[in-house]
């Protein structure tokens, strides 16, 4: 007799951690603002030990910073930490792209292709929150495609982090999503043609942008706590 394969469980602490996750990826978390532990036991309905447990979660992820007595905040940024990142993610995508062209070509295309032409879509309907996540999944394709875990991983290191201050910029800089989106095309072209170094200098160009606008959020207060905001977490 065959039985059906019984997929294990969420734990309470693991659901908590992905709707506070969501909420900080998405920006409705500021950097370094305080998550209140209370609040949170008052939206979800939850007692405070999976609350804590899922702030753990989230610290091992980079994420969330824990502080004894003090309570769990979103990681803050600096300029030389938003450096560190902007060249680590450089390495590793310029090698994520190659390894994914050689090990699923079409596949890394087309989801590229798809995601690029959402991102087009979220634009022009002024959907920002979802541009970002786009954002993202453009970038996260060379490692989905790559066939090396190793290399996935390490880019997970990041990943979440990077997100975050993707999103935290998003809003405030309207003319930075027009230029991101041709470069999404461009860099989307050049890897249809094989065109690798012009990628790699389009990519560096890219990541540099980027890091600047990083630097005038960080200068103008896009990328700290807004504490007079009260946030929800999505439910």
């Amino acid at each position: 007799m065959n039985v059906r394969r019984i997929a294990p469980q969420k734990t309470l602490a693991e659901i908590a951690a992905k709707e506070i996750r969501e909420a900080i990826l998405t920006g409705a978390f500021k950097l370094g603002e305080n998550i209140s532990e209370d609040r949170l036991v008052a939206q979800m309905g939850i007692s405070r030990t999976p609350i804590r447990d899922a702030m753990a979660i989230l610290s091992r992820e980079g994420l969330v910073n824990v502080r004894p007595k003090r309570g769990s905040f979103v990681f803050e940024t600096s300029l030389e930490d938003l450096a560190a990142i902007c060249d680590y993610r450089q390495m590793l995508e310029a090698q994520g792209a190659r390894a994914a062209m050689r090990t699923d070509r079409t596949g890394f295309l087309e989801t590229l292709s798809a995601v690029v032409e959402k991102m087009a879509a979220a634009l022009a309907n002024g959907e920002i929150v979802e541009y970002g996540q786009l954002d993202s999944a453009f970038h996260q394709a060379a490692f989905d495609h790559c066939g090396n875990s190793y290399l996935r991983d390490s880019y997970a290191l990041v990943a979440g982090r990077i997100a975050t201050l993707r999103a935290n910029i998003t809003a405030p800089y309207e003319a930075r999503r027009e230029e991101s989106m041709n470069e999404h095309r461009s860099m989307l072209d050049m890897l249809a043609r094989e065109d690798f170094a012009a990628f790699d200098a389009a990519l560096a160009a890219h990541v540099q942008r980027t890091a600047d606008v990083y630097q005038k959020a960080l200068a103008d207060g896009h990328l700290g706590p807004d504490r007079k905001a009260s946030r929800k977490v999505a439910r």
